[in-house]
């Protein structure tokens, strides 16, 4: 187990804090659960294992986190920003602030390294950026990654752990402050999902970036700060 701890300030207010969270899905005339009264935070900096089984509502609970479903009952306060009732423009920004990264790359495969880092900066809400200021953004992000010599290869040239990085580049490419991050060394061998979850250990050291990153495996216990348990939609 981690023994890691960090040292905040009372003052200071979560990036991310969650309150009887309860979604349900409807299929064939049937409602099922998925997820039951969640409630936790994450502090800034902070990096947290969400750990539990195949189907227990891990990946349904990032999701609502990020945006990409409604929330049905309960609170997701992002930011101090409570994401039910932000308005269109609102829920933007907040997406804006946070990366996300998964178990499959989802690199386009017919761009470079550089482009699909590039490519998220395009569709930031940010103040746009000239293009030689992106890519030159693009290219420190990658080499601070470990990618430097990788700038201009396409996926089919690169590694699974390569492809890996790559997206984590593309996610922090809109410098969020919550990485997202849904079994991203599940498809990764074991030296490989090491050297990810180092990366990610130093992204939260170094950065300041807030992590939620989901997971099964055991093995990755020792690089978070802290690790919530869910099962059958419920927290342990």
């Amino acid at each position: 187990m981690p023994t890691r701890l960090k040292s905040m300030s009372k003052n200071v207010d979560p990036v991310l804090d969650l309150c009887d969270v309860t979604h349900t899905f409807a299929s064939a005339g049937q409602c099922q659960t998925v997820l039951r009264s969640i409630s936790f935070h994450i502090m800034p900096a902070e990096f947290i294992l969400l750990s539990g089984p195949s189907g227990c509502g891990k990946t349904t609970l990032l999701t609502l986190i990020g945006g990409m479903r409604s929330i049905q009952r309960g609170s997701v306060k992002l930011f101090g920003q409570e994401l039910y009732e932000a308005n269109s423009n609102q829920r933007n920004k907040l997406r804006s602030m946070i990366g996300m990264v998964f178990q499959a790359h989802h690199l386009i495969s017919f761009m470079t390294a550089e482009e699909n880092v590039v490519l998220a900066m395009d569709a930031s809400v940010h103040e746009p950026k000239s293009m030689y200021s992106k890519k030159n953004q693009a290219r420190q992000l990658l080499t601070e990654l470990g990618l430097g010599d990788k700038i201009h290869a396409k996926p089919k040239h690169l590694s699974g752990g390569q492809c890996q990085r790559v997206a984590i580049a593309r996610a922090l490419a809109c410098q969020p402050r919550l990485l997202i991050a849904d079994e991203p060394t599940a498809s990764l061998d074991a030296e490989n999902g090491r050297l990810i979850m180092e990366l990610l250990r130093k992204l939260a050291d170094e950065r300041g970036l807030s992590i939620l990153m989901t997971s099964h495996d055991q093995r990755l216990y020792s690089y978070v700060d802290r690790i919530i348990q869910i099962d059958d939609g419920r927290l342990l």
